[in-house]
């Protein structure tokens, strides 16, 4: 099918759209967003706490995307929140970011409460001068409550929310302090010298309030689970239950030490279960199924990047382990020892375009370093990997995603949760059920007509498949399916009319939605945070003078100096960047960020230099690991015994991990946390093993000889005495020879390494 590339399909300029307490740093110097007009932002320059209120500057998107692109400008969203404007005061240093936009009103809010009853104690010439007495306390509130409420609604432009329901009391219509509550404020705020910090959420100091013994908590979950039953047992039938379980453990226990729970902690416990399986449990999969299936038009994304979606495929496509170059010149025998392989494919589609804005491609089953390439090839722009393949479009669709719908599989989650939330992006996982990631599914089923085009198909099953001998006609290598489904992806899916955006195509309907009038696309994350949001987290790593250690390579500043200093022998967390080995992130403890002098208060990571730059700058992670004799040994225990560690991926892609990945510049991260944990791990064992001293016996045999054999190991028996006796050879043949690693897989000479 011949396709006719339009003359838009040229990028164009990016448009941004920024909030109004966002925060552009271009140049050291800060600006805040007042409003944006066609493709023009206009800006504030901001003086320490002090706004150019007369004075503007406008920056339109190209000068924008100009300065992004020289790294001249940086981008702080929420910054300038109207909340942490108000607790912003000259001499006021608490470190209020981390808090969120409704405790920063709740903490205003409680400001002004105090700061109101100070000013009417210090008021000798008002008509009443409060003390801080509880009655006074109470009549300071009687007469401020109505004040401080039409306060709130006028500063945030909404009342506070209604007060907490007591039994056999009157809800408040609107929150306000009881008397003592007041005073423990007002002591608060004076015993931390009239600063915000004093008035800020105390979390870390609450005690422990689950008081239910654990025996007992071990049984309740037992029984309360059988009450998602078709029996439809009521609560009371479970409080007896438990009950009677705690009844018949009590017998064998003494009285000081036996167990009690009340039917309240019981209910509460029931009230605590999931609708869904009580639906599901009570009522039956139908009654839950039609309950919870959604209806009508389904979900409308009108934003790019408002949502999307991201799921993984076994491509229904056998490939070919093998560079392209030298496949054809390969004998038969040779062609049948190359490994067939069936790759997986994970996408992230944007649900409101139908573009493709996520993209990776890897051998063997899904993992969490594939979702993550995949998750960070969102945010980064795409066109240099679609000229690297011969694509003729642009793919320059990326951005921060305002919602991101997955599965609830295991790629999808502690590590990859983390890789996401550094770069605040919310995941949503929308039930196990395909359908409720329909935009994904979908596309999924148009790829597989690029599968039509080539020999051996897969197909979806074996049944499917029937005697068709897939793998006997394979002709296509791993590196030729990359480029021809980036091809695919980029020239053909994008520019097609779509059924599902009325006839237009994805690269129309995204450029529409990113450079609407007066609207735009949110900043991506700049390279620093892309960097620590996927990059490898080494957890506790000691820092000494020679600085941090990780994978064998030395890394020192004079800022890591510094936290050296504070830290003294408590470990660090520190984040490797996979594809370049030249420097690494230490996080900041938190108790400790704006209380270090030489690294300023919004530092949260040190970015540190390795010792030795010019040597391991631009240096990948799995080229300096394989390098290694020792990690080479694990891998080939691990093959042998069927557990391979994704690292060998790095060695098997071959075009795929040298060629068009590379010059594209485009991230492909082949080993996870755990992987490299577990490498480590073995590593560090082996070298205990050979290198630590030898246990010797306590005193002497008459013999002479150290120790005196108590036991011979069945496999070594027969060789013990002497290695060139003919026994001996026979018995060392017999064994098993290790299989060689990566030998059917036609690499260069000097690719072993």
């Amino acid at each position: 099918m011949k396709v006719m590339i339009p003359l838009s399909a040229k990028a164009a300029e990016r448009a941004h759209l920024f909030g109004r307490h966002d925060r552009l740093l271009i140049d050291g110097q800060s600006f805040r967003v007042e409003k944006k007009v066609k493709d023009t932002h206009v800006l504030q320059p901001v003086t320490g706490d002090l706004i150019m209120e007369d004075y503007f500057v406008a920056k339109t998107d190209k000068e924008i995307n100009a300065l992004l692109r020289s790294d001249r400008v940086r981008i702080d969203e929420g910054y300038y929140s109207k909340a942490l404007t108000i607790l912003r005061v000259r001499y006021d240093d608490s470190n209020l970011v981390d808090l969120s936009e409704d405790e920063l009103r709740t903490l205003a809010w409680k400001k002004e409460w105090c700061v109101r009853f100070l000013d009417a104690a210090a008021n000798v010439q008002g008509s009443w001068r409060p003390r801080r007495v509880i009655d006074d306390f109470a009549r300071f509130v009687e007469e401020n409550r109505d004040r401080m409420d039409r306060w709130y609604l006028d500063t945030f432009g909404e009342r506070r929310r209604p007060g907490r329901t007591f039994q056999g009391e009157v809800r408040k219509a609107f929150d306000y302090p009881s008397p003592s509550g007041l005073k423990k404020w007002v002591t608060r705020y004076i015993q931390g010298n009239c600063k915000m910090s004093s008035l800020s959420p105390q979390y870390s100091a609450c005690g422990n309030r689950n008081q239910l013994d654990p025996r007992a908590a071990e049984v309740i979950a037992l029984e309360v689970r059988k009450f998602a039953s078709l029996l439809q047992p009521r609560m009371a039938d479970v409080c007896e239950n438990v009950d009677l379980a705690l009844y018949e453990m009590n017998k064998k226990l003494p009285k000081d030490r036996q167990v009690y729970a009340s039917h309240n902690a019981v209910r509460r416990r029931i009230h605590q279960l999931d609708p869904f399986m009580l639906d599901a449990g009570r009522k039956g999969l139908d009654y839950a199924f039609r309950k919870y299936a959604p209806v009508g038009k389904g979900l409308q994304v009108t934003q790019a990047l408002g949502r999307v979606e991201m799921d993984d495929w076994e491509v229904d496509l056998f490939t070919l382990v093998a560079k392209s170059k030298y496949w054809k010149s390969l004998a038969p025998k040779q062609r049948a020892a190359v490994p067939r392989i069936r790759t997986t494919f994970t996408a992230a589609i944007d649900c409101a375009s139908r573009a493709i804005v996520g993209f990776n491609l890897t051998f063997g089953p899904p993992s969490t370093a594939s979702a993550k390439s995949a998750l960070r090839s969102v945010m980064v722009d795409k066109t240099s990997l679609a000229e690297a393949v011969g694509a003729k479009a642009s793919w320059h669709m990326h951005g921060r995603p305002l919602n991101l719908a997955t599965d609830g599989g295991p790629v999808f989650r502690s590590e990859f949760d983390n890789a996401a939330s550094r770069v605040s992006v919310p995941r949503v996982v929308p039930e196990s059920d395909p359908r409720k990631r329909g935009t994904i599914e979908a596309f999924f089923r148009i790829v597989k007509r690029l599968c039509r085009y080539f020999a051996g198909r897969s197909f979806s099953n074996v049944v499917n498949r029937g005697d068709y001998p897939a793998e006997q006609l394979t002709s296509l290598t791993v590196g030729e399916f990359y480029k021809s489904l980036v091809t695919f992806i980029v020239d053909i899916y994008h520019l097609r009319p779509h059924r599902g955006l009325e006839g237009r195509t994805p690269y129309a309907i995204w450029e529409d939605l990113a450079n609407r009038a007066g609207l735009g696309l949110p900043p991506p994350p700049s390279a620093e945070q892309l960097a620590v949001a996927f990059g490898i987290a080494r957890r506790q790593r000691s820092i000494t003078k020679h600085g941090v250690e990780s994978v064998g390579i030395s890394y020192n500043s004079m800022e890591l100096t510094l936290l050296h200093m504070k830290v003294g022998q408590r470990k660090v967390d520190a984040i490797v960047e996979p594809e370049d080995l030249g420097h690494l992130y230490v996080v900041i403890p938190r108790h400790l960020r704006g209380k270090i002098d030489g690294i300023p208060a919004d530092w949260h990571f040190l970015k540190v230099p390795a010792v030795d730059e010019e040597r391991f700058k631009g240096k990948k992670l799995a080229d300096h690991l394989l390098a290694k004799q020792a990690v080479r040994n694990v891998l080939k225990q691990e093959e042998e015994a069927g557990r391979p560690i994704r690292l060998s991926a790095h060695r098997h892609l071959l075009d795929l991990s040298h060629g068009v990945m590379d010059r594209a510049a485009i991230p492909s991260h082949v080993i996870t946390e755990k992987a490299l944990d577990l490498l480590e791990k073995r590593i560090r064992f082996a070298a205990l093993a050979a290198l630590g001293p030898d246990q010797y016996a306590a005193e002497e045999t008459e013999g002479g000889e150290v120790g005196e054999p108590v036991a011979t190991a069945t496999r070594r028996r027969g060789i013990r005495d002497d290695a060139d006796s003919p026994r001996a050879i026979q018995d060392h043949d017999a064994l098993p020879k290790p299989k060689p690693f990566g030998g059917s897989l036609n690499l260069d000479d000097g690719e072993d390494a």
